[in-house]
C-alpha cells in the first residue's frame, strides 16, 4: 500500500520525532529520487545514503557522521543492515519501518488530512499482537506526514512533519564538509 512511487521524488522536509517522555528531536531530510538522501538531526548526527551502483543495480553506501564526536564511518548496505532494520534505503527514504511477517493494514474511512503543507490519507497498521499505529501517508511525497501510536485508549504522536516540499535551490548542496572529522575503519565482519 505504501509502495507506490511518489509523484515528487525529490523531497526536503523538516520534522520531529516525539519521545515517550514528552521531548522531541528535530531533523531535516533531503531525498533525491532513489539516488541519495541526507538526514541531519538536531543533536549533531548526520546520515547519508548514496547509490554508488550501476543504473538498475543499486549499491547503497551509508555514511554516518557524528559531529559531536568528530567521526565519520562509511558502510556498504549489507554491513549497515546488520545494525538493524532501520538501516535500509527504504526505511530511511520513506520514514517508515517495514512490517514484520504478520500484520493488518487498512485505510481509515473519512477525509484525509494536511500536515506540513501536504495532503495525506490515514491508515491503521496493526502488527500481530501489538498496539496499532496510525499513519497519515502522503502519496505525493511517499512519506508519512504523521505517525501516531496507540497507548491504551489514547493516541500518541511519534512523528510529525512540520514542512515538506521539493528541495529548495539553497538546500541542493550535497557536499560533505569533512573538516575536523576522523574516519573510523570498519570492524571486521565477525565483530559487527
Amino acid at each position: 500500500m505504501f509502495g507506490a512511487p511518489a509523484t515528487k521524488p525529490d523531497v526536503y522536509l523538516r520534522a520531529k520525532v516525539h519521545e515517550g517522555s514528552g521531548s522531541a528531536r528535530s531533523f531535516e531530510l533531503w531525498r533525491e529520487g532513489e539516488r541519495r538522501l541526507k538526514r541531519v538531526d538536531g543533536d549533531g548526527l548526520e546520515l547519508r545514503v548514496e547509490d554508488e551502483g550501476r543504473p538498475g543495480s543499486p549499491a547503497y553506501v551509508f555514511t554516518v557522521v557524528d559531529r559531536r564526536a568528530g567521526t565519520l564511518r562509511r558502510l556498504p548496505a549489507e554491513r549497515a543492515g546488520r545494525l538493524g532494520p532501520t538501516f535500509t534505503w527504504w526505511t530511511q527514504a520513506h520514514l517508515l519501518s517495514l512490517p514484520g511477517p504478520r500484520y493488518t493494514l487498512q485505510r481509515v474511512p473519512g477525509p484525509g488530512a494536511r500536515w506540513g503543507g501536504a495532503r495525506c490519507e490515514w491508515y491503521l497498521f496493526t502488527p500481530d499482537g501489538q498496539p496499532g499505529t496510525r499513519v497519515c501517508w502522503s502519496r505525493e511525497f511517499a512519506v508519512p506526514l504523521r505517525i501516531e501510536e496507540q497507548r491504551g485508549a489514547e493516541w500518541w504522536t511519534r512523528l510529525s512533519v512540520e514542512s515538506i516540499g521539493p528541495i529548495p535551490p539553497e538546500k541542493r548542496d550535497w557536499g560533505l564538509d569533512a573538516a575536523g572529522l576522523r574516519e573510523l575503519a570498519l570492524p571486521e565482519p565477525d565483530e559487527d
